[in-house]
């Protein structure tokens, strides 16, 4: 389970980052027929929209990581991957389409080795 999660790990800080680089420059070359100002001004409003979530992918996968060397210390992890499934089921339940479907996958299974990695450490401390 820890060689899962830390794929799923890496695989999300990959994702956090190409959605913020590509996210900036799509808006950047989508804008630019309106002139520099404002053209400047619609691309950081995008940039700060997209931010919490590329915030919240970077910050799942260290955490990820984290949990991954320590399975203690995977409650922050489990935290996290609640708060990055909750958009995908939200918007599975306003808009089911197998977008939001594959969309929701990678916060899914981030949370699912997170919960195992805290039980198989409950389980090591019972014993």
């Amino acid at each position: 389970m820890k060689t899962l999660m830390r794929i799923v790990s890496v695989l999300t800080l990959i994702a956090g980052v190409i959605s913020l680089v590509a996210g900036g420059m799509n808006t950047g070359v989508f804008y630019a027929g309106f002139g520099e100002t404002l053209a400047a001004i619609l691309t950081a409003v995008v940039v700060l929209l997209l931010m919490p979530g590329v915030l919240m992918d970077v910050i799942c996968g260290l955490l990820g990581l984290r949990a991954a060397k320590r399975p203690g210390g995977s409650t922050a992890a489990i935290v996290f991957g609640v708060l990055a499934v909750i958009p995908g089921a939200v918007n599975i339940a306003i808009s089911p389409s197998l977008q939001h479907v594959l969309g929701i996958m990678l916060p899914a299974l981030y949370l699912i080795c997170a919960i195992a990695l805290k039980a198989r450490k409950q389980e090591e401390e019972v014993k």
